[in-house]
C-alpha cells in the first residue's frame, strides 16, 4: 500500500487483483449469500424448484391471488416467502405474470 497524489497503473490492478479476490472467496463461502444478485446455490435450486411449481399449478390466462400463492408455498411447501416473492417479481420482471387489482392478483401471461 501505498499513499500517493495520483493512482499509477498499478495501483488499479493491485486494487482489481484484491477486489477480485475476495469477491470469489465470498461467494465460495456462502458469505454473499442475501445480497442482492448473489444467491446460495440452495436458494438458487429452491427459486428453479418455484418456478417450475407455479408454472405448472398457474394455468396460462388465469387469475390468482398473491397472498394465496406465497401462503400455500410457504405453508405447505415450506418455502421461505422472501424466495417465493422473489420468483414472483422476476415472473413480472420478465413478462410471464402481470400484477393486477392493486397488486393483488396475479395474471399468467405466458
Amino acid at each position: 500500500m501505498e499513499l500517493q497524489q495520483f493512482a499509477t497503473d498499478k495501483h488499479v490492478e493491485e486494487a482489481l487483483r484484491l477486489f477480485r479476490v475476495s469477491t470469489i472467496e465470498a461467494a465460495a463461502t456462502g458469505n454473499l449469500a442475501g445480497v442482492e444478485g448473489f444467491t446460495s446455490s440452495a436458494d438458487q435450486e429452491a427459486l428453479n424448484r418455484i418456478e417450475v411449481q407455479l408454472k405448472k399449478r398457474f394455468a396460462i390466462g388465469t387469475h390468482v391471488s398473491e397472498h394465496l400463492i406465497v401462503q400455500d408455498f410457504v405453508s405447505r411447501q415450506h418455502y421461505k416467502e422472501s424466495l417465493v416473492k422473489k420468483v414472483i417479481a422476476n415472473l413480472v420482471r420478465r413478462g410471464d405474470l402481470q400484477q393486477k387489482m392493486q397488486r393483488k392478483m396475479l395474471y399468467r401471461v405466458k
